[in-house]
């Protein structure tokens, strides 16, 4: 009878065991949701094995969980590709609460695709001459179409325009490399480039010409009224056309026509037909080809506003490909000028500017908002913008190749962000560890990493490659602040007072190979503006500027910073190019010019301006640089937000290390992996299940012997 009781409560104290497991299993599954585009069905509760198929119903669900968080609540994505009906929006409801995160990640290693595209299919030829194709477009508005995993080229030729005078209201080009004529002149664009302005031009009306007495034979391109407004709006409101920009030189292809379809990879969109045509590549088959016609301009947005922020959200471990522009479609076209920031052409003075080309994920009024080990492809605009007021937020170990636009851009660039209410403030964000490269293939004007009016921002070990305009630009604003501006009595510059740029770290980034395009200039591998008091740009390493003006560039009013263990080789011009007021010491570079001080500035005023003991280094020295720039290979903590990399190490540089850090290898060879684990809890729970349970008999054996010992 007392055996069979001690058995009885031996297995008594084993199911009580399972069955408080069983309760952490329910209560730890409760804090996820699963989506599965595949196998999901919405009306299924969002449990690993019965998961949801659309993000629109996980959002829904989580929503219902917020407001009594006691941890972290996962929103797991099954593989797939989840192609957007409209943008995912983020408000206040989607937060995290008491302290914790809500976040949407890949589920273990897979591969997760958000799509903002369409997939088209039956295709047909049209033309066998050129070898031209076309698909239903079905409905959709579009300027990008991806096909085999790389952007497509709008239908363009070069242009050679043929006089400088009148530029913004028309332009005379040769016709000799030109069609006889244009079905849908309305639809046709000019490609305007030069120094640091990127234009998209409308066309109103088209006159052909032949051996006329001025121009030859050429076509006369009259522009929207709209682009004119725009194009002679210039950053200090003189007309664009002055004699320094070399406006003949400044056209550079007459784009978007039927008739402009001559080459392998472009395409033409003819809206009114609702067809798309394309001539493949060598190799494509058009039976079997993946083409995705972009169609949302923003993928994620997140809606925040001064009462009511989006806070706590952690995006991580997604792809993001697919998507559209549309701003060059409306009648003025699409003006840009530095950094590909976009003018309002009803201010004469150009201070409303409204930063750049759109964005897959874009978020304003935020706390605590994570991107992190996301890979950014295919799109047609700026991989991520996180804008006005965001706060104690990051952009960490994401990859960002083949976009239109920029790779990532932090804070405004509005004249109204410059000096902001406390609630408008961006400030304490980071920007690091991301990987940015061959991006602003479209808006060639757009910069790899772009931070506007911030303050506390760290923008440090990032690798940003192959860049047609400037590495990396921080900083907004031209002039030298009310109290510290030593011309006052200038007129020629863009003063707004006292900014709120400061205590901005630029640290361990490594640039290389920018400013590629002939067309612009005036840029340099990291860009600086306005007065950033406090500021510290360090141990960076900037190899291979091919255009104006130099590796550092410290443009108007940049003033505040103190520059140290910097190595710069291979730039066209200045290692160093402009920039007084700072602190400049103990940087190497391996040209020969001196750096070009802006004359204007006397030396030892207001600041204390320093330039001491540059190039004095050993090639140890600069090795360690090179080593210690760019990405790191660590594991990012667990709980994002947390421990985040704000105070990098600094390199002593008079004194290296002897076991350099070794070179970081190329992140597009080691994409960044998803940091959730192979082991799920519930498997970890079962396995103290099983080991409890065990002990559990061990111990009743064990008494049993002691029993029999003692009897």
């Amino acid at each position: 009878m007392k055996k069979a009781l001690k058995v009885l409560m031996c297995m008594m104290m084993v199911i009580s065991l399972f069955t408080i497991a069983s309760a952490s299993v329910m209560a730890k599954e409760s804090s996820m949701i699963f989506v599965d585009g595949k196998n999901g069905n919405d009306n299924n509760p969002g449990t690993l094995d019965k998961p949801v198929q659309t993000l629109a119903k996980a959002q829904e669900l989580a929503r219902a969980k917020t407001n009594n968080m006691n941890e972290d609540l996962k929103v797991y994505l099954r593989e797939g590709t989840y192609v957007l009906d409209e943008t995912l929006v983020f408000d206040s409801r989607d937060s995290g609460q008491n302290g914790h995160n809500v976040v949407w990640s890949a589920y273990e290693d897979e591969k997760v695709t958000i799509s903002g595209g369409t997939t088209l299919s039956e295709w047909t030829k049209v033309d066998e001459e050129k070898n031209i194709w076309k698909a239903p477009a079905k409905g959709i508005e579009s300027r990008e179409l991806y096909v085999n995993g790389k952007r497509a080229i709008l239908a363009r030729e070069r242009a050679e325009a043929l006089d400088d005078t009148s530029i913004n209201k028309e332009v005379y080009i040769k016709r000799d490399n030109l069609p006889e004529s244009f079905a849908k002149v309305e639809d046709l664009e000019v490609v305007f480039g030069r120094k640091w302005k990127w234009a998209i031009l409308r066309v109103s009306g088209i006159k052909t010409l032949t051996d006329d007495e001025d121009y030859g034979n050429s076509f006369r391109l009259r522009y929207t009224s709209e682009s004119k407004a725009a194009f002679k709006a210039n950053l200090t409101g003189a007309a664009i056309e002055n004699d320094s920009v070399a406006m003949k030189e400044a056209i550079l292809y007459i784009q978007n026509a039927y008739e402009l379809l001559n080459e392998p990879g472009e395409f033409y969109l003819n809206a009114e037909e609702d067809q798309v045509y394309y001539i493949p590549q060598d190799g494509e088959d058009m039976n079997n080809i993946n083409a995705v016609l972009g169609r949302l301009e923003n993928l994620i947005v997140f809606d925040g506003t001064a009462d009511n922020v989006v806070k706590n959200i952690t995006i991580q471990g997604l792809n993001f490909k697919y998507s559209t522009f549309l701003r060059p479609n409306l009648p003025d076209g699409l003006q840009t000028f530095q950094a590909s920031a976009m003018t309002n052409p009803e201010d004469e003075w150009n201070r409303e500017w409204i930063p750049t080309t759109g964005s897959a994920i874009y978020g304003e009024y935020l706390d605590n908002i994570n991107i992190m080990k996301n890979h950014f492809e295919l799109l047609a605009n700026t991989g991520v913008h996180l804008g006005i007021a965001t706060k104690n937020s990051s952009i960490t170990y994401n990859e960002f190749e083949k976009l239109g636009g920029a790779g990532i851009i932090l804070g405004g660039t509005e004249s109204q962000h410059h000096k902001p209410e406390k609630a408008d403030l961006t400030e304490n964000n980071a920007v690091t560890d991301n990987y940015v490269t061959n991006v602003a293939n479209t808006y060639k004007g757009c910069t790899g990493i772009l931070i506007g009016y911030t303050y506390g921002t760290n923008v440090s070990y990032n690798t940003v490659t192959n860049l047609p305009y400037t590495g990396i630009s921080v900083g907004w604003g031209w002039g030298y602040g009310e109290n510290t501006r030593p011309d006052e009595g200038k007129t020629d510059q863009f003063v707004l007072g006292d900014f709120v740029l400061g205590k901005n770290t630029i640290s361990y980034n490594r640039v290389e190979n920018v400013l590629t395009e002939p067309a612009l200039i005036d840029g340099g591998g990291i860009y600086t503006l306005g007065r950033q008091d406090g500021s510290v740009m360090t141990d960076n390493y900037i190899d291979g500027v091919h255009n104006e003006y130099g590796g550092i560039y410290l443009d108007e009013g940049s003033v505040g910073f103190d520059i140290t263990n910097n190595v710069i080789t291979n730039c066209v011009r200045n290692w160093l190019f402009k920039g007084d007021y700072n602190y400049i010491y103990d940087n190497y570079a391996t040209e020969a010019k001196e750096p070009n001080r802006d004359e204007r500035m006397p030396i030892g005023d207001v600041l204390q301006y320093r330039f001491d003991n540059n190039d004095l280094w050993d090639d140890e020295a600069v090795a360690k640089i090179k080593a210690a720039s760019g990405v790191r290979t660590v594991v990012l903590p667990e709980e994002p937000g947390k421990d985040d990399p704000k105070d990098p190490p600094i390199v002593d540089v008079p004194d290296p290390d002897p076991d350099p850090e070794p070179e970081t290898p190329n992140v597009s060879d080691n994409p960044p992996v998803n940091s959730i684990p192979k082991t799920s809890d519930n498997s970890m729970i079962g396995t103290w299940i099983i080991i409890t349970g065990l002990s559990a008999v061990n111990l009743f054996v064990i008494s049993k012997r002691r029993k029999n010992i003692s009897n």
